[in-house]
């Protein structure tokens, strides 16, 4: 791989736009469940993922642009308020997409699911005190400008190794979920989409790998900002392309070309017999955490993914 020259501009330009993309996107995503009453323990990571994306702005600001009354301890202070915010933001965002799977998984499910999120805290948490004791191991890296601790190899292997178990068990999770649900093919194909884009995730992890490996501070800075932002706008794209989804399907269904019949017609061959009427006009939609009945929709429209639909009245009217 050549070197790639980043300047502290470059850096700085990321951390503002990228985070502030990322964070409009959460936001967006938030107010989608908030509206629809829908808030789980995915909306809660990605809040929290939030948090992540204003410590590791602030603390890049603070190393790239010192003012002259900042102490060394502030700097320091900058420097760790960075690395634990990029933490942060990666394992709350992975956090928030394991939890959407869950939601939408069988019980006898659940409890793998609930040992990979137990192991994803360990990996975080290991990942976190790993950089602080290596960092206080030698202490120069705290006069240097910008304040950077240099990582090395150590840290750029358990990053990566960590990263990649990770998104697997991001990617296999759902496989089988979604090839025995009964999700229409258009559903199951939108939430594959949704979930393989983890595989950005784990290419921007290589490359920040190797500029830890390469000992390149700036560069090094640069890919962990951009790696935060694609965390963070993949754990919200499921409910934002959801609330699409459903908008171009109301669309299409209030069109003047589509029918707007309330049941299905089957002929018969008999030549004194009518047509039979197959009224099928209402689908509840069962919460998949608790199994309360949590919503009744008209003409089957499927809500959001994140319920499993049974049907609950079928009329057969003939005449």
């Amino acid at each position: 791989m050549g070197e790639v020259t980043i300047t502290v501009k470059d850096v700085h330009n990321i951390a503002i736009a990228g985070l502030t993309i990322a964070i409009f996107v959460t936001l967006t995503r938030l107010g989608i469940r908030i509206r629809s009453r829908k808030l789980g323990w995915d909306d809660f990571w990605a809040a929290a993922s939030i948090i992540g994306a204003i410590l590791l702005m602030t603390g890049v600001l603070i190393i790239l642009e010192p003012k002259p009354w900042m102490t060394q301890a502030t700097l320091v202070g900058g420097y760790y308020i960075t690395s634990e915010g990029f933490y942060s933001i990666v394992w709350t965002s992975r956090l928030s997409i394991l939890c959407t799977i869950i939601r939408i998984s069988p019980a006898n499910m659940r409890r793998i699911l609930y040992a990979v999120g137990g192991a994803f805290g360990i990996m975080w948490t290991f990942l976190a005190m790993q950089e602080i004791v290596i960092c206080e191991r030698e202490p120069g890296w705290k006069d240097a400008v910008p304040t950077q601790c240099h990582l090395g190899k150590t840290v750029a292997i358990a990053q990566l190794a960590t990263d990649i178990i990770a998104d697997i068990c991001l990617l296999i999770a759902p496989i089988n979920l979604f090839w025995r649900s009964m999700l229409p093919a258009g559903h199951r194909m939108r939430l594959n989409i949704v979930f393989s884009t983890c595989f950005l995730t784990t290419v921007v992890s290589l490359v920040h790998a190797y500029w830890i490996f390469a000992n390149l501070g700036l560069n090094e800075i640069f890919t962990g900002i951009f790696e935060t932002t694609i965390s963070m706008i993949v754990a919200s794209l499921n409910v934002i392309v959801g609330l699409l989804y459903r908008v171009v399907t109301k669309s299409e269904s209030s069109s003047p070309s589509q029918r707007t019949g309330g049941g299905i017609e089957l002929h018969s061959r008999a030549a004194n017999t009518g047509p039979i009427s197959v009224d099928i006009t209402t689908t509840t939609y069962t919460d998949a955490e608790t199994g309360a009945k949590v919503a009744s929709v008209q003409n089957g429209l499927y809500d959001d993914s994140l319920y499993n639909k049974q049907p609950e009245v079928v009329q057969f009217r003939g005449y």
